[in-house]
């Protein structure tokens, strides 16, 4: 299963953008699959491209679904499931 990455946009400049991911890690991405993408958006990656648009609602959503989908999977490794 693949999981996009949620980052912020920080600048734009041709094409490609600088964003933060939420581990604070600073990195550049290509926004040619979503030209509407700008500054301040909230975004999701994969693949080293800007693939959706998301509120920051929807970022703060997937990334609790994204820590109870860790937590799940730890306490599986745990019991050896």
């Amino acid at each position: 299963m693949c999981l996009p990455l949620i980052a912020r946009i920080l600048e734009i400049d041709r094409g490609m953008a600088t964003v933060k991911l939420v581990g604070g890690e600073i990195v550049q991405v290509n926004t040619a699959p979503r030209p509407e993408a700008d500054a301040g958006n909230y975004v999701l990656l994969d693949r080293g491209m800007v693939i959706d648009v998301i509120s920051a609602e929807e970022a703060q959503e997937m990334l609790s679904f994204y820590t109870d989908l860790g937590d799940m999977l730890a306490e599986e490794d745990a019991r050896g499931d």
